[in-house]
């Protein structure tokens, strides 16, 4: 790869990446493993980067995260890696993201295949075809199992492909590591959904002897608030799956008004903001509970969308949604103080009398969180869930209350929240698969 070589991969240079390399402590306990959960060895591939061998950095790195390029884009690396860097102390952080996607591209881009492992070929049904879902699958292909990935949507990768932004995972880039699990010995089946009609108990009776479950959370939550059924209501999932099924030729362009409202703090509400002015917005206004610094979403996130034009509306509280003719016109919100300091939870939000306001829109998308789809349960008998619908599963093993069905990711109670930790999820369930398929011959 040439040192201007530019495609829809992007990157660092060659030297760049030796340069930034350099700059590595190579810390006796590196504080930048600790802090990432799929335990990336940043120290040992960031040497190789420098020796010049990007082919072993990124097989050290996919050893842990089989979406090296993907994370190294996605991830909240300011919060883990980058942000527990020791070089921090000394000047600015080794930036471990960008080099970590540098390997992967490098190998992308140089077509190598990866290897199925010796095993004895059981076959493993994997739900989901998410970063869990996929990393669950890698894990047991390496393993020397047959595993079967069955998706819903027209195209793997979940909230990678039908989700994040483009320029924060670019197709071209996830479409590279989703070849390379392909080659692993993985079969992924898109659209083919498991449902009511289609239970894990068929699975089992197709002669799968292990079920991993990797769904994600499949709908968005919505807030009881009054004009939540005006048209021109969306929820953030509405609109990025729309938005990304667009970009992929899979649907019309969205429509959003020219001037946009969304509710929420999180990633998924910058993300949403962020599209509804590439959809064609000339007004974006953010509502949240949190204040600037207590906002879930990373940082850097925030900043852009706030360059980029977006507004933020902090410590406020949408009251209801207005409306005209069966039309939204616009939200009406409340400021807010924190009844106990450092709650971040709607239920800690206190109304503060005599602050509300009104605020211009005719489209509002509500990004308040997600949850399971209502029909998992139906298609998971055996298995227990939460009262908010989540699987129930061991967080070691991802083992759930039925033998030989394991999960991981955020379909699971507590589990997922972001692409590395849904990851880290399904390797370590990959790994419990693995153990209990050869305990069934031992």
């Amino acid at each position: 790869m040439s040192n201007g070589q530019s495609d829809a991969l992007g990157g660092l240079t060659d030297t760049q990446a030796t340069l930034e390399a350099s700059r590595c402590l190579m810390c006796e306990d590196p504080p930048c493993v600790a802090a990432c959960p799929a335990r990336v060895p940043v120290k040992h591939f960031i040497r190789a980067l420098r020796f010049g061998c990007p082919r072993r950095a990124v097989n050290l790195i996919r050893q842990q995260n089989i979406l090296a390029g993907v994370c190294g884009l996605a991830c909240p690396v300011e919060e883990l890696c980058v942000g527990a860097c020791t070089g921090t102390d000394l000047a600015t952080p080794v930036a471990i993201g960008k080099l970590q996607h540098y390997a992967a591209v490098t190998e992308i881009r140089s077509g190598r295949e990866g290897l199925a492992g010796p095993g004895d070929g059981r076959r493993v049904a994997i739900i989901g075809a998410g970063p869990s879902g996929l990393a669950a699958a890698a894990e047991l292909a390496r393993r020397g199992h047959l595993p079967t990935v069955f998706e819903k949507d027209r195209r793997p990768g979940g909230i990678c492909t039908y989700g994040a932004p483009a320029d924060r995972v670019p197709q071209a880039l996830l479409t590279g590591e989703i070849e390379y699990i392909k080659s692993l010995g993985v079969e992924i089946r898109t659209a083919s959904p498991i449902d009511r009609n289609n239970t894990i108990d068929d699975l089992i009776a197709d002669g799968y002897q292990a079920v991993y479950v990797g769904t994600g959370l499949q709908r968005a939550a919505t807030p009881h608030v009054p004009g939540a059924e005006l048209e021109g209501v969306v929820t953030w999932r509405q609109l990025l799956h729309r938005a990304s099924a667009f970009s992929l030729g899979e649907g019309d362009k969205p429509t959003v008004a020219s001037q946009v409202i969304v509710v929420g703090g999180g990633g998924v509400a910058v993300d949403a903001a962020c599209t509804a002015l590439e959809l064609g917005a000339d007004d974006v206004d953010v509502v949240c509970l949190e204040g600037p610094h207590e906002m879930p979403a990373c940082r850097d996130e925030v900043d852009k969308a706030w360059q980029t034009g977006v507004r933020f509306h902090t410590r406020s509280m949408p009251i209801e949604v207005t409306g005209a003719n069966g039309k939204v016109t616009g939200l009406n919100a409340i400021r807010i103080r924190w009844a106990e300091p450092g709650r971040f939870i709607p239920s800690n939000a206190d109304p503060i009398e005599g602050t509300e306001y009104w605020l211009p829109g005719a489209t509002v998308v509500f990004a308040v969180g997600a949850a399971p789809a209502t029909e998992l349960a139906d298609a998971l008998p055996g298995v227990d869930v939460d009262v908010t619908g989540r699987i129930i599963a061991d967080v070691d093993t991802g083992a759930t209350s039925r033998s030989g069905v394991y999960a991981g990711g955020d379909a699971v109670s507590g589990g997922g929240t972001t692409i590395v930790k849904a990851i880290a999820e399904g390797k370590r369930a990959g790994e419990a698969i693995d153990a209990h398929l050869r305990g069934m011959t031992g």
